[in-house]
């Protein structure tokens, strides 16, 4: 089967596949983006033992199951990372606290009401961003609210 069909198929199943080739291009690994699950779990992880982390957000992020060496899944784990970072137009942190992160998955889950942690990163970041305009336009037309009532309150 041909690398574009494999891909097609894993596609289909999992929407956005990486495909992470080594620098001497004979390892080829294909992985879907992580859930944001996966990334609260990298997250906590990543405090105690950031080796380990990156090895555990390439294990559960690749789709073939066959033995990587340590280099190859702490290069492809650190992409995927990279990737996530790409995937928000906020500057946010590789290691964010979990506070910023609960109360983001709460204005998603508000928003939209949809589980924001099986969500991949790439969907998360895209609805935060559009709960946070939602939010901002509501602010927004609250105050214009409270400006005109006031404004009829005092001129009476």
């Amino acid at each position: 089967m041909s690398d574009e069909t494999v891909i097609q198929n894993l596609k289909e199943k999992y929407g956005t596949v990486l495909k992470l080739t080594s620098a001497d291009q004979l390892t080829i690994a294909y992985c879907k983006k992580p859930s944001f699950d996966i990334f609260l779990n990298y997250q906590n992880l990543y405090k105690d033992n950031p080796h380990e982390a990156i090895l555990f957000l390439f294990k559960e992020c690749v789709l073939d199951q066959e033995n990587y060496d340590d280099e190859f899944m702490l290069s492809a784990g650190n992409s995927i990372v990279a990737m996530i970072k790409k995937d928000s137009e906020f500057t946010i942190d590789a290691t964010p606290q979990k506070d910023e992160f609960k109360k983001s998955a709460a204005l998603i889950r508000q928003a939209f009401q949809v589980d924001p942690y099986q969500l991949s990163m790439d969907e998360f970041y895209k609805l935060l961003e559009e709960a946070l305009w939602l939010q901002k336009h509501n602010e927004k037309r609250m105050e214009n609210t409270l400006m005109t009532a006031f404004a009829q309150t005092f001129s009476n």
